[in-house]
């Protein structure tokens, strides 16, 4: 409770008022539709600032505090580089130079609204909300502030997302590598394929990661560069199968030819997540089929068949719907994707066939008739 009386002034809204610990008065006043316990609230947090117990920075120092001195040593480069990238563009704009208890939870949902009108992605803003929510909770449990985020209890409607899984048929897969046979990339994407390995995992392998019957999965290449892996148990050993076998040692000598300890070395020596996603970019165009055609004698190219639809994690997908549709158990797909939970393997990897609805088709039909001869033997 405010430690003052709060004064209903005549036109309905409400004032407060304290002095700090050197004399100076504070004074602050209840805003539009602000509810009484909501102004109460913040009368309790004019307190504490004039006892000096809330943090007098800006929350752009904040931000960068916390970025420094919790992200960058306990997390992984990717998720500095992505905050950091977050919280500049869509954050720090419109929060950086406001006090850490200054921000209310609307100021946050308009941070968030703004994202969403500009078609951000529902875990694109998710991220960019935990770039708010993260450094207010580190302030709170690391440095004793006494602070509440204003993304607690902030209740979002995030943009509705396509949760069907994409995976390559075989005729996208026969189009896709017929139009990779030139590529640089093709035992990039065969392995992909055959593996279902993340390709940040992919393209950051090593010669030494390949051995006599396994491969190790040890690090990740990222479009920031080396990286660690997702999670922990992302690091594992790959079972080599002959198939496999083939196209990892063709890499692999071909990579020792050109002097380098990296599967995939892009131009410069070092992998690069960019000179991947343009090679498939590449292919995808390739897929397309065209026609020559038209009238007068004017020849046109006709387009008679679209180009494949394929992202870099969409290997993967096709792998886990194909291992779960040849009746691989799942606690073993989960253990060769690096998932920490089967849940994730089922929710997010394993699509349905045309195979899996057939054979889904055959049970019912299945439990139909032995309904129906049970029917019959009451009737007799």
């Amino acid at each position: 409770m405010p430690k003052n009386r709060i004064h209903k002034m005549k036109d309905g809204r409400y004032s407060y008022s304290v002095t700090d610990q050197i004399g100076n008065r504070h004074s602050i006043k209840s805003r539009q539709n602000e509810t009484y316990g909501e102004f109460r609230d913040r009368c309790d947090i004019l307190d504490e600032v004039a006892e000096g117990q809330v943090i007098q920075d800006n929350f752009n120092l904040l931000f960068y505090q916390w970025l420094e001195d919790y992200v960058k040593l306990n997390n992984s480069q990717n998720d500095y580089d992505v905050s950091k990238q977050l919280y500049e563009s869509h954050v720090k704009p419109y929060l950086g130079h406001r006090k850490p208890h200054e921000i209310s939870r609307a100021d946050a949902y308009s941070v968030l609204a703004r994202a969403k009108k500009n078609k951000l992605s529902s875990s694109t803003i998710k991220k960019i909300r935990s770039t708010i929510s993260r450094p207010f909770n580190w302030a709170i449990n690391s440095l004793g502030y006494k602070l509440t985020a204003p993304t607690q209890g902030l209740r979002f409607k995030y943009p509705e997302t396509n949760n069907k899984i994409r995976f390559l048929s075989d005729s996208d897969q026969e189009r896709f590598f017929k139009a990779a046979e030139n590529s640089e990339y093709y035992n990039y994407f065969k392995i992909l394929f055959l593996t279902g390995l993340r390709p940040s995992e992919c393209l950051g392998l090593k010669n030494i990661n390949i051995k006599k019957d396994h491969l190790e999965i040890r690090q990740a290449w990222t479009r920031n560069g080396l990286g660690e892996l997702k999670t922990v148990k992302s690091q594992r050993d790959f079972p080599i199968f002959n198939e496999l076998r083939k196209y990892l040692h063709q890499q692999r000598t071909e990579a020792m030819q050109n002097g380098s300890e990296w599967l995939f070395p892009g131009t410069h020596g070092l992998p690069s997540m960019n000179a991947v996603q343009q090679a498939l970019k590449r292919i995808l165009r390739q897929t397309a089929v065209h026609e020559r055609g038209g009238r007068n004698g004017l020849k046109k190219l006709k387009l008679i068949r679209k180009p494949v639809k394929c992202t870099l994690y969409d290997f993967r997908h096709t792998f886990a719907t194909r291992q779960a549709e040849n009746g691989m158990p799942i606690h073993i797909l989960a253990e060769l994707m690096g998932h920490e939970d089967t849940s994730t393997t089922m929710k997010y990897y394993v699509g349905l066939t045309e195979e899996m609805i057939d054979q889904a088709k055959n049970i019912l039909n299945c439990g139909q008739n032995w309904g129906q001869n049970q029917e019959n033997e009451k009737s007799v």
